[in-house]
């Protein structure tokens, strides 16, 4: 048998050893993981974690303003029409956009959504103007939906709010879906890297607690970022597709949809109508709203001069945004103010793919949390809280390696 020995010289390695010259993909994956979640991850756990706060946003509010929210447990002898006309005699510089209901009392709002006033609907006494985008409230909700880029909520940075070259959206839209894309990234990243082949399945569900602290961090770290996939896909996802109108589309017709996902607002057209009929009252256009679409009447938007119709946003049998503060309607009733006859229904669930109507009613709505209550909603709490838990046992491995490191470089001097 002839036996070849190849002779390396100092210095040189050999040309035709693959595991010397190519940097194994799972290392690669590994590497580009660690140094994104490391430089970036900061700013997505900051931002994850604000959205967790606001997952309980309505609670929190409603907490913060109960003087808003007295009311007495009775009859009530003051309708909309009623309120609206009691708080614009009380306050005739307050603008009225909107009215609805909210924690058992008629809240009246402005048009630009950042005022309200409260009227008990039982005895007709009006409480206390808040502002609804101020606080510590309104500074996290600039940060989390509009990354400061929001001029009526405090805390706003006004470049932010400028629209970015050639994308035709603002650049606080252009941080947010770059945000999502990272997390969807680093999701898919990790879970392909945790991935221990069908033998060793169960070992990448196990945390060793007496092994030392990498060992347990390390595992912490594979185990709660396993199970947090799938919301961390949903909000990495979502994030995306509701800040990058591009990307939106992309994913309807990926997933069988079409383009076009109507949205409730700015989408009515009346026919022309005599304007000199007297226009129809809230009390009118509701009943007409109510009849088109049955369900629980959410807000009602006033009629202005660039838009001479009524938008009744109604909650029907299965709502998505049910435990949204004040705006927890999903279907819009469009009503011409001078024709009761005229009127548009928009609903994501009629006439619409299957891939459109489960966006706009499943998977948009489950990014805030809004389609369920405040205990089940403690679900959302615990896997938006992931990423936190992911950088911290994430940076405690890596200064670990890093100690190792230097106390071996150390050793060898």
């Amino acid at each position: 048998m002839n036996t070849t020995v190849v002779v390396r010289e100092p210095g040189k390695r050999i040309v035709g050893s693959p595991k010397r010259s190519r940097k194994p993909i799972r290392r690669r994956l590994i590497s580009i993981h660690r140094w994104s979640a490391l430089i970036l991850g900061s700013v997505l756990v900051i931002q994850s974690t604000s959205g967790a706060i606001l997952l309980y946003h309505a609670e929190l509010f409603r907490a913060q303003h109960a003087s808003f929210y007295r009311h007495t447990d009775a009859p009530a002898v003051v309708d909309a029409e009623q309120a609206v006309a009691m708080v614009r005699a009380a306050d005739p510089g307050f603008d009225v956009g909107w009215v609805g209901g909210d924690g058992g009392v008629i809240a009246i709002g402005n048009t630009k959504y950042t005022a309200a006033y409260s009227v008990d609907p039982a005895t007709g006494r009006i409480n206390e103007q808040v502002n609804l985008t101020d606080g510590v409230l309104g500074w996290l909700t600039n940060l989390h939906n509009c990354a400061f880029g929001c001029a009526r909520y405090s805390g706003a940075i006004p470049i932010l709010e400028n629209q970015a070259p050639l994308l035709g959206i603002k650049w606080g839209a252009v941080i947010l879906g770059a945000l999502g894309v990272l997390l969807v990234s680093l999701a898919v990243s990790g879970a392909v890297i945790w991935w221990p082949s069908l033998a060793r399945l169960r070992h990448g569900f196990r945390v060793r607690l007496r092994k030392g602290r990498f060992a347990r961090d390390r595992d912490l770290h594979d185990v709660i970022g396993i199970l947090a996939v799938p919301f961390l896909l949903v909000w990495g996802i979502t994030g995306t597709t509701i800040e990058w109108p591009a990307v939106q589309r992309a994913w309807l017709v990926a997933t069988g949809g079409t383009t076009t996902l109507e949205r409730t607002e700015r989408s009515f057209v009346p026919r022309s109508s005599d304007a000199r009929r007297p226009p129809l009252s809230i009390g009118e256009a509701t009943a007409i709203a109510d009849r088109a679409a049955p369900g629980r009447l959410a807000y009602l938007l006033l009629p202005t001069d660039d838009a001479p119709y009524y938008r009744a946003v109604v909650a029907g049998a299965y709502s998505p945004r049910e435990h949204r503060l004040f705006y927890s309607g999903d279907v819009m009733v469009y009503v011409n103010a001078h024709d009761d006859s005229d009127i548009k229904v928009v609903d994501a669930s009629h006439d619409r793919p299957l891939a459109n109507t489960f966006y706009a009613k499943v998977f948009e709505p489950a990014h805030f949390g809004w389609l369920v209550n405040g205990w089940w909603r403690l679900i959302w709490l615990a896997f938006g809280l992931t990423p936190l838990a992911l950088a911290i046992t994430g940076l405690s491995t890596w200064l670990f390696r890093r100690r190792t490191r230097r106390r071996r470089a150390h050793a060898t001097t």
